[in-house]
């Protein structure tokens, strides 16, 4: 992966980074390509970004400048370029397996979740049920021991 100032040094008929980054922004917006971006610390709290640019990308950038240099529109010139590449992709059937896939997993997912959400509800019914037995049994042994304490203690008579 090379640097723009890498490739503009590669590159002959390329005389200057603006005008290499001019032509990458149009083949870009032309052809709907991206570029691998990464960022670099250049301060304590300050970052630039810098594209990388692989050996294929080259050999493109260079096929624009031998259009550009028998005068073809360097717009034109990006385009034939940069389109020739972009051929229809074999993705998207794969896509839609994945995408079917997915979505039958995320159903099975969504029944597992009901269960579970209806176990947690038997649960929390089941919890108010022992606790209101506790709280009832708490208070019915508080009336016991209370009617203990009225109660004098009598002792057998043998």
């Amino acid at each position: 992966m090379y640097e723009a100032e890498q490739v503009v040094l590669m590159i002959e008929e390329l005389n200057s980074i603006s005008t290499f980054h001019r032509w990458r922004k149009l083949a870009e917006e032309c052809c709907g390509i991206s570029f691998q971006k990464k960022t670099k610390q250049v301060g304590e709290t300050s970052y630039s970004k810098y594209y990388l640019f692989s050996e294929s990308d080259i050999e493109k950038f260079r096929k624009v400048a031998i259009f550009r240099n028998k005068g073809q529109p360097i717009r034109e010139a990006i385009i034939e370029v940069f389109e020739e590449v972009s051929q229809p992709d074999p993705l998207p059937e794969q896509n839609k397996q994945a995408i079917q896939q997915l979505e039958a997993t995320c159903q099975k997912l969504n029944g597992h979740i009901k269960r579970l959400l209806d176990k947690q509800n038997d649960y929390d019914s089941y919890f108010r049920t022992v606790y209101q037995t506790n709280s009832q049994l708490e208070k019915r042994m508080e009336e016991v021991e209370a009617g203990k304490m009225d109660k004098p203690f009598l002792r057998k008579k043998s």
